[in-house]
Formats: C-alpha cells, sequence, structure tokens
C-alpha cells in the first residue's frame, strides 16, 4: 500500500522511465505504420501491436505511482512483463527499423525499473 509514503526518489526515477518507455514505443510504432514489412508482416504488426500495448501500460502505471495508488505494485509486474515483450520483439524487428533499437533499450530500462519499484514496494 503507498497511501501514506511520499514519493520516493526511487518512485520519481520509476516514473520518468515510464513516461520515456511510453514516449520511445509511441515514436517507434508510429513510424512502422505503413512501412514494408521485409516478408514478415507478423512481426512488424506484432511490433506496432506491442509498442502501443506498452506505451498505454506505462502511462496508467506512472499515473497510479504519481497519485500513490495501492495497485502500483500490481502495475508495476504488469508495466515490467509488457516492456519485456515488447522489448524482445522490437529486438527482432530492429534491423528493419531505426527505431526499434532504441525502443527495446528503454523498455528494458523501464522494465527494470519497475521490477526495483515493486520489490521496493513490497518490502515496505
Amino acid at each position: 500500500m503507498l497511501e501514506d509514503r511520499s514519493m520516493s526518489q526511487e518512485m520519481s526515477q520509476c516514473i520518468a522511465a515510464c513516461f520515456g518507455c511510453a514516449m520511445a514505443c509511441n515514436r517507434c510504432s508510429d513510424g512502422m505504420i505503413g512501412m514494408e514489412a521485409h516478408g514478415n508482416a507478423l512481426l512488424l504488426n506484432q511490433c506496432i501491436r506491442l509498442c502501443r500495448e506498452c506505451a498505454e501500460i506505462c502511462l496508467l502505471v506512472a499515473q497510479w505511482m504519481s497519485r500513490m495508488s495501492p495497485l502500483s505494485d500490481q502495475g508495476c509486474r504488469l508495466c515490467a512483463d509488457v516492456c519485456d515483450l515488447c522489448a524482445e520483439t522490437c529486438e527482432q524487428h530492429a534491423p528493419h527499423h531505426a527505431l526499434c533499437g532504441p525502443c527495446a533499450q528503454e523498455c528494458r530500462r523501464c522494465a527494470d525499473l519497475c521490477r526495483q519499484m515493486l520489490a521496493t514496494l513490497r518490502a515496505a
């Protein structure tokens, strides 16, 4: 539960990582709309979808943490899992799209910080 806690530096960093990841995912997915599939339309479509879904969960979790929601721990867990899936897909698609590599890096960073935040929330 978060109700009685002030925002820690760790939480602020996690929120910033979530916002940064959402921005990277939105840029990445927007950059792929209408691009050539390079023989793998399924991978392209999965990458676009996961980037959009990742951006949405990152924004939601950042908002939850910002208002000290008691659901922040569950959100951080889900966010880390979605970020990992997005990173894996972007890493596969990176040879075909210049923004997929940086997007995957932001997703990995966000997943790591969400897991650290989850451990902190559970320890409190």
